[in-house]
Order: structure tokens, then C-alpha cells, then sequence
């Protein structure tokens, strides 16, 4: 689209549009021993919460199961 008015369009710092400079990308790599100790407990807690909301999905559908088997029970 083109400007057909022929006024001068503000600089981009104006307009609050700024040039980003390249950010250096981001080290994810432990540090020190703490921070291994560390990740390594948080892996094992989310294993842990994994394995602990697969339970409880399973006994969610065990209760709806047995609620829908004793709904069709009584209507027969």
C-alpha cells in the first residue's frame, strides 16, 4: 500500500517499533552441583505427579463405570 498523503512517516523509536538486537541464545546447562541436584528432584517430582494423576484417571473411570453399571442395572 503506498502513501499517496506525502508525509514523512515518524522513525520507528517514536512509534515505540525498535530494532531487537540478536539476543545469544540461553544456557540451559547446569552450572554447579546444586542445580544438577536440583533438576534431578524436579524430573523425579514430575514423574512422581505423572504416575499419581494416572491413578487417579483410573479410578475416575472406574467410579463412572460402576455408576453407569448400576444405572443400566436398575433400568433392566
Amino acid at each position: 500500500m503506498h502513501d499517496l498523503t506525502g508525509a514523512q512517516r515518524p522513525p520507528r523509536e517514536i512509534l515505540g517499533q525498535r530494532d531487537t538486537p540478536p539476543s545469544a541464545p540461553l544456557d540451559l546447562q547446569p552450572s554447579s552441583v546444586f542445580e544438577v541436584i536440583t533438576r534431578q528432584m524436579v524430573d523425579d517430582l514430575i514423574r512422581e505427579v505423572s504416575a499419581t494423576r494416572q491413578r487417579v484417571d483410573a479410578l475416575f473411570y472406574l467410579v463412572v463405570a460402576v455408576v453407569l453399571g448400576e444405572i443400566l442395572s436398575r433400568l433392566a
